[in-house]
């Protein structure tokens, strides 16, 4: 074997035993490994679940209020794909009635009629409407197992963070977004060319904004 081969076959050698070691060490690191940040220790998880309302079935008609609510659960649903459901009680004409009444109210605000389904529940009670969507959820608050003023280890208390990350969870307007990235929406060409217009001349928004300034100082004093 060569010189030239002996000294490459070595360097290939170190070079495998230093990456086991670097390989180990970060291993045994992160088996150690604390959670620290909010986000970590209160991350946000995307589940499914039913937005219902219950309405009255037997009068056969529908407050103002219940007509709004309808239509605020109507206006909700209109982003998400998932049927919308009225399950009313079987064998009740004034269900029927309500049923009816709910689907108007549906489609005119902009719910497609293919996209509700109308079922019956044995039982009575009340008329249900009912469509599936995804939530944006994380672990409850109030973690106080221990003391907020331990803090020899300089770590933060356990409860830490969670209010933050449950109200960003109750906020968000897709729970989609934290699964995958939303699409960049086109750029508007409009704006791009007056911003590079504005600076090939050279032009000084707050240079301008304090000479108004200035201006509308020296009238007042002039004025007065």
């Amino acid at each position: 074997m060569s010189k030239f081969k002996t000294h490459g076959a070595l360097a290939l050698l170190a070079a495998l035993a230093l990456s086991g070691c670097t390989s180990k060490f970060y291993d045994d690191r992160m088996q150690g490994f604390t959670p620290e940040m909010p986000s970590d220790v209160y991350p946000i998880d995307v589940v499914k679940g039913a937005v219902k309302l219950k309405l009255p079935a037997r009068a056969g008609h529908l407050t103002a209020q219940e007509e709004d609510a309808v239509r605020r659960l109507a206006i909700q649903a209109v982003s998400h794909p998932s049927p919308v459901v009225v399950s009313r009680p079987a064998g009740s004409v004034t269900a029927e009635v309500t049923a009816a009444k709910v689907t108007r109210l549906l489609t005119d605000a902009g719910i497609e009629p293919d996209r509700i389904r109308h079922v019956t529940h044995a039982g009575g009670g009340p008329l249900v409407v009912s469509y599936r969507r995804k939530f944006a959820v994380t672990k409850e608050c109030g973690d106080w197992s221990k003391p907020v003023t331990e803090t020899a280890r300089n770590r933060m208390h356990a409860n830490f963070g969670c209010a933050q990350q449950n109200n960003i969870a109750a906020m968000v307007d897709n729970p989609e977004d934290f699964e995958r990235p939303r699409v960049m929406t086109p750029p508007d060409a409009d704006n791009r060319v007056n911003a590079v217009v504005k600076y090939r001349k050279r032009e000084d928004y707050n240079s301008a904004k304090s000479s108004q300034s200035e201006a509308k100082v020296s009238d007042t004093k002039s004025g007065g």
